[in-house]
């Protein structure tokens, strides 16, 4: 991802305050050179307990889907962007809410309500 896209982001908006700590950081890792990937796993090390790790997106076999490789393997596929870069704040934050979704994608037939 272009750094600078990260960089452009306003930490100070309102709207970010609960993203702020945790975006500031990884938008540090990312402008110092590391890919996305590295940067949310960075991120990581400061949370307790994130259930998953960042891998680039050609970590991702094909034909495999997305939600499905997550819940198989703890590794979710990152590409460059703002996209993928909120979403791994949103694993970092909302790690259980997250885990909990990717339940419900990944195995649907075996995930049972409150699991």
């Amino acid at each position: 991802m272009n750094a600078g896209a990260v960089t452009a982001i306003d930490w100070t908006a309102p709207w970010l305050w609960q993203w702020r700590f945790m975006g500031q950081a990884a938008s540090q890792w990312l402008t110092s050179g590391r890919s996305q990937s590295q940067a949310l796993n960075q991120a990581a090390t400061t949370q307790p307990a994130v259930p998953v790790r960042f891998v680039p997106q050609n970590e991702l076999p094909t034909g495999v889907a997305y939600e499905q490789h997550i819940f198989d393997t703890g590794c979710v596929p990152t590409r460059e962007g703002l996209h993928d870069f909120f979403n791994g704040l949103a694993w970092l934050l909302f790690p259980l809410t997250k885990q909990r979704l990717n339940q419900l994608h990944g195995h649907p037939a075996g995930a049972r309500p409150g699991a």
